[in-house]
Formats: C-alpha cells, structure tokens, sequence
C-alpha cells in the first residue's frame, strides 16, 4: 500500500488533501500519509486529521511513499523537492475530474478540479494547475509552474521554468513568459514577457522586472 505524502500544509496542501480524498485517477492504491512541512507541526491545523511527519532536510522518504507538491511559491517549491529528490523521493502527479487533451504530456504536476488542457500539449514536472484552468492546444510549461484559477491560456503559449500566474489571467495565443516572470491577477496578455518580469492589467504591461 502506497502512502501518499503532501509536501506543504498551507492553503495549497489543505486543498491537495481534500482532492485526494475523492481522487481514484492515478490506478492505485494508497492510503495518505500526513505533511511534511519546513515551518513546522503548528501549521498542521488538527482539524485535518493527518499528521505533520517532519521536516523536508529531515524526512527520509521510502519506497512506499508518494509525493504530492503543495507550495505556492516556486522557488521554495523547488529548494524543497530538491531536498527529497536527492534522497531518492517520488512524486505523482494527480489529476482528479481534468480533461487532458490526445497526445498532451505531463510529469508529476497537480492539477486541481475540471482543468484541461488540448492537444499536443507539453507540461513540465513539480506544478501546480488550479481548479477551472484552460489550456488551449500546443502549448508547453516548463517546471515549477504556479498557475491559480479559472486561467486562459490560448494555443501555441509557451510558459517557462517557475512563472507564477495569477487567478483569471489571459495569455493570448503564441505568447511566451519568460522564466520567473509573475502574470497579475486578471491580466490580459497579448505580447511576450521577458524573464523575471511582473505584469499586470489589460493589456498587461510591464511594472517590474527583477531580472533588470
């Protein structure tokens, strides 16, 4: 019996737990196994009822454990899967109630109720894709990919490595957001974002870019 493991017990990993409580889609069977969390055991409300099981430099994962990312940000999120990856951990990817087009490929991304995506798609290992989020045909993202929800994202986009877009933005079609850019809550996006910048608006524009 495999034991599921969810690494971040905030927001993200409350919704993760109710999700796998339901979720079937992966054929196997598991039972889940509690957090690991690098705040902490007071962050584990107790309301949950599952157990926070340890630091990620201190945990040591086994070959009965599965892991499931939680953790908003992505460059915490990847110092973190990095600790368990080097100690030889697995993560899963879980995609209850989604539609994932023919030929589309994904690693161990979450993806959160009645997203989808269209044809041909390429999606990259450790993100997480929120409830509502569409995903038009051909488009690839990178790792570490943070997208909230209800988000567009017409054919052709190209995300890359560790962008964070926020809830109800737009990418129009053939777009490409460079590395570690955020896109604003609500943004309309009709023109390429360079690496490390932050957009907002509509049309989106440019307010900052750490890169720079």
């Amino acid at each position: 019996m495999k034991k599921i493991i969810i690494l971040g017990a905030g927001g993200l990993g409350r919704q993760v737990l109710a999700q796998l409580q339901v979720d079937y889609s992966h054929g196997i069977d598991w039972v889940i196994g509690g957090f690991v969390d690098e705040r902490g055991p007071e962050v584990v409300s107790e309301s949950l009822y599952y157990p926070w099981l340890g630091y990620p430099e201190h945990f040591e994962p086994g070959p009965e454990h599965l892991f499931v990312v939680a953790i908003g940000d992505p460059s915490s999120r990847q110092r973190q899967v990095k600790l368990l990856l080097d100690k030889g951990a697995e993560f899963v990817a879980i995609r209850t109630r989604c539609q994932l087009g023919t030929r589309s490929s994904w690693g161990p991304t979450f993806f959160g109720y009645d997203a989808s995506c269209g044809v041909d798609c390429k999606i990259g290992d450790f993100g997480f894709i929120d409830q509502e989020t569409m995903i038009g045909h051909d488009v690839v993202i990178g790792d570490y990919v943070h997208i909230a929800p209800r988000c567009l994202l017409a054919g052709y986009v190209k995300i890359e490595n560790g962008v964070v877009i926020n809830s109800g933005a737009m990418i129009a079609r053939g777009v490409r957001v460079g590395e570690g850019a955020v896109i604003g809550m609500g943004a309309v996006v009709f023109k390429d974002v360079p690496a490390g910048a932050t957009v907002v608006g509509n049309p989106a524009r440019v307010i900052f870019n750490k890169a720079l």
